[in-house]
């Protein structure tokens, strides 16, 4: 009896160990290789003045400051706040994670960025205003504007190829924030949101779609992807295709678009179909491979 409980223990063993590799394989379905990056040096290339300064030109600073481009801003001070936006930023793509020194050994990519941009704009707006005795005036507003642009190249570490992309944040003077600072702030967040956005769609996440859901003659209005809270929440958007072979290499036709209306587990999603509902049941009807790569 004693060896066949310990049979049994080791039986369970075996069988969890199983299980655990079967969940992690799902979670990932084989299709989602995440990438370790090592952020490294964040720096600010300060645009300046090469030409000589006339009155003219003088004149035309002051200009500026009254309206347009503000000069009295030291934007260097907004370097450390970029640095955690940039660092925000790579963190939410869904197949990048961002390591310490502790990880770099394993990182696939170091990330190196250069701020090429930190500028607010004053503008101001006039507004024909009448006071309590119906009498006519001007009122004048000042807004502020800003735009924060990055350069992120992201090396190879196995390759040593460099790609480089530049992004930018923009706080439009119509989003009528009060001061250079509150614009600048605003610029650098939509930055942040701009890299995870531009960066989820140059790693996007496949999907095989594993199961029809509810139809409605001869469409599909609903259907499950084998990918889950791991890499996606509800709203994400798909792009459907049929996949095939020539020649050895796979092929992909576009039969519809889908989105994600409620994740269920690590590894299944239901999805609402948006287009295409009638070429995706068809396909299914044919037994066809059918995956989901994500849009956004």
């Amino acid at each position: 009896m004693k060896k066949s409980i310990l049979m049994t223990k080791r039986q369970w063993m075996v069988l969890t160990v199983w299980l655990m590799a079967v969940a992690v394989w799902a979670q990932n379905n084989g299709l989602n290789p995440v990438y370790k990056v090592q952020l490294g040096d964040i720096t600010y290339e300060k645009n300046e003045v090469k030409k000589k300064v006339t009155v003219g030109k003088v004149l035309g600073v002051i200009a500026d400051v009254a309206e347009g481009r503000v000069t009295d801003v030291n934007n260097e001070e907004y370097i450390p706040l970029a640095s955690q936006k940039v660092r925000a930023g790579l963190t939410h793509v869904r197949r990048l994670k961002v390591v310490d020194d502790s990880e770099a050994e394993d990182a696939r990519y170091l990330v190196t960025a250069t701020l090429t941009d930190i500028a607010a704009s004053r503008k101001l707006k006039h507004y024909d205003r009448k006071d309590s005795k119906g009498r006519e005036y001007t009122e004048t507003k000042t807004y502020y504007g800003a735009v924060a642009t990055v350069a992120l190249n992201f090396k190879n570490l196995k390759t040593g190829e460099i790609t480089t992309s530049a992004i930018s944040g923009r706080c439009s003077e119509y989003s009528l924030a009060n001061s250079a600072d509150e614009a600048i702030r605003t610029a650098l967040s939509e930055l942040a949101n701009n890299i995870y956005e531009y960066y989820n769609e140059c790693y996007p996440i496949r999907a095989n779609i594993i199961e029809r859901g509810t139809e409605k003659k001869d469409k599909t209005k609903e259907l499950y992807i084998d990918v889950g809270s791991r890499f996606i929440g509800e709203d994400i958007h798909f792009d459907v295709f049929v996949v095939g072979q020539v020649a050895g290499r796979e092929t992909r036709k576009q039969i519809g678009r889908v989105r994600v209306r409620e994740v269920l587990g690590d590894d299944i999603s239901l999805c609402k179909v948006q287009k295409g509902g009638k070429d995706i049941k068809a396909a299914f009807d044919r037994g066809d491979a059918i995956v989901a790569i994500s849009t956004d």
